[in-house]
């Protein structure tokens, strides 16, 4: 199997140990690809405008899009705008691979099939986050653990100013939040994202608090807010990231 890492981000000095985007998504994939065969994961640098052909693209098993702190409605970098009219050509045609995305990938996958995206007037999110699932995400078999007791919940990282207003035609809400009501996409074996980033571990999402903090962000009071609660809680993120191998695998 192979897999293509489309990376949407610089590292940053802070996370150093953890890589940049594409390294913690190869780490969480790593870790949850169960009884999936051995998996080849090619990155390309998008964000330095490196970006494979549609036809080295078909040789793929799935593509995996990062977060970014990049707009993804941006109109004037001419990365994001490549990257949004490859999106939509890939979600056009069902001979191409199935397609992840996780935050900026999560947001720029809506805005490639025209939906509205743009900051969230309710603010910013962050810290571990309680997702309810919607009706068709638990009807789906998304992150059920038994057939005979419906999961209702998703407890996943979240750092994010922008949010999806809309919902693509022929595509499915996973789940809402008390800030986002579009916490991710689904297509049955075409697509699956997540507003939240399964493949953050909870110290990185403390020390991206730490940071937003740093840089004047966050008060003192939200940062202790958001962490004291992330603790509390149990980050699900590489248990979401068990369904982006059953889309690769084509099982949902």
């Amino acid at each position: 199997m192979r897999v293509a890492i489309l990376n949407c981000d610089f590292a940053k000095r802070y996370l150093e140990q953890y890589g940049d985007f594409a390294d913690m998504a190869i780490t969480m994939l790593e870790k949850t690809r169960g009884q999936c065969e051995m998996t080849d994961f090619t990155v390309y640098q998008v964000h330095k405008n490196e970006f494979p052909t549609l036809d080295i693209l078909r040789e793929f098993s799935g593509i995996y899009i990062t977060g970014s702190e990049s707009d993804s409605f941006d109109n004037s970098t001419p990365w994001i705008i490549r990257l949004r009219q490859l999106v939509a050509e890939l979600l056009k045609n069902e001979d191409y691979p199935p397609i992840a995305g996780v935050c900026f990938g999560h947001q720029i996958v809506a805005s490639s099939l025209g939906c509205k995206v743009a900051r969230n007037v309710k603010g910013f999110e962050g810290g571990i986050v309680d997702l309810q699932l919607t009706s068709d995400a638990v009807n789906a078999g998304l992150f059920q653990r038994s057939p005979d007791s419906p999961t209702k919940n998703l407890k996943i990282v979240e750092v994010h100013h922008d949010i999806v207003y809309e919902v693509p035609q022929g595509y499915t809400n996973v789940g809402s939040s008390s800030k986002c009501s579009i916490q991710g996409l689904y297509k049955k074996n075409r697509l699956f994202t997540l507003q939240g980033h399964p493949e953050f571990v909870t110290e990185v999402s403390s020390r991206i608090l730490d940071n937003m903090y740093q840089c004047n962000h966050l008060t003192s009071k939200e940062r202790n807010d958001l962490e004291a609660s992330s603790q509390k809680q149990d980050n699900q993120g590489y248990f979401a990231a068990t369904y982006i191998w059953k889309l690769f695998c084509q099982d949902i």
